[in-house]
């Protein structure tokens, strides 16, 4: 990887943040491309948030950025306009300079609703589906899910009012029939019984002594069950949900079409998906 003192700069912005594979695949996207940019991590807590924001409106060679955990829904406040889908979710993950400006946007939804039925081949249309946690990336699946047709969509938070608004969200926006739970509520085991799909979209499972982000005895084999997290490749509920037959897919493609989407958006380019692949595999092996 080369560049210049003109260079580009590219971040993604989190607490944490050393997990993340975008500056990987970024600058092998950017590489591919013949960009003259670098893509850096940078950890910030949400309290600096606001000042690393307006950093970037002052600084002449940013070139875009990401924003993963716990940031995404905090960011929708802090830019300068947002993408009609952004502010459908109410959350962001791509910042796009405009000349002094922020735009945020989100490319999490589109993202995994390719590796969704790319991967494992599953429509959502007429389906009922389950998202565990309601923070920014759980908008994101969401809505994408409702938009794409669900039948119905569950939503379990340990806080339960929070996973009832986003639920409020969905039903308002999209017309689908959405309900928060808490996942202690009696009535969760009934749900993901009927469900074919199970989302984790909660950080429980970074962490290799993380246990499984639900009972896994709730799990049966007629369920997918998508992990959003990708490091490490196979979380303990993917684990678990591997044994009861069911199954599964990690985050990895998620955060390859959500970074290529990114990417588009930042440079105007196709990305190169087949060098973005190349050096996530390349990094995880």
């Amino acid at each position: 990887m080369s560049f210049t003192a003109a260079a580009r700069v590219f971040i993604v912005f989190g607490d944490p943040v050393e997990h993340s594979l975008s500056p990987v695949m970024q600058n092998a996207a950017l590489q591919a491309a013949g960009i003259d940019g670098l893509y850096i991590p940078w950890r910030v807590k949400p309290e600096g948030l606001p000042i690393a924001f307006e950093s970037l409106r002052r600084m002449e060679n940013f070139g875009g950025a990401n924003v993963t955990l716990p940031h995404k829904e905090q960011a929708a406040s802090l830019v300068d306009e947002l993408s009609s889908e952004a502010a459908s979710v109410g959350a962001v993950n791509t910042l796009v300079p405009r000349g002094g400006h922020l735009l945020g946007a989100t490319t999490d939804g589109r993202g995994f609703l390719r590796s969704l039925q790319e991967e494992a081949g599953f429509v959502p249309r007429g389906r009922q589906a389950v998202i565990l946690g309601a923070g920014g990336a759980a908008r994101a699946v969401a809505w994408s899910l409702a938009e794409a047709g669900v039948s119905r969509l569950f939503i379990l938070n340990r806080t339960v009012e929070r996973a009832e608004s986003l639920a409020l969200l969905v039903s308002r926006g999209c017309g689908v029939s959405a309900i928060g739970l808490c996942p202690s509520d009696p009535r969760v085991s009934e749900k993901l019984a009927d469900s074919e799909l199970l989302v984790n979209a909660t950080s429980v499972g970074l962490a290799a002594s993380d246990p499984p982000a639900i009972n896994p005895a709730l799990l049966h084999p007629r369920i997918l069950v998508y992990d959003l997290i990708y490091r490490p490749r196979e979380t303990a509920l993917l684990r678990e949900a591997k044994k009861r037959g069911c199954r599964v897919l990690g985050g990895l493609g998620m955060l390859l079409y959500q970074g290529a989407l990114a990417f588009e958006l930042w440079t105007g380019q196709k990305a190169s998906e087949e060098a973005m692949r190349r050096a996530l595999i390349e990094t995880l092996s």
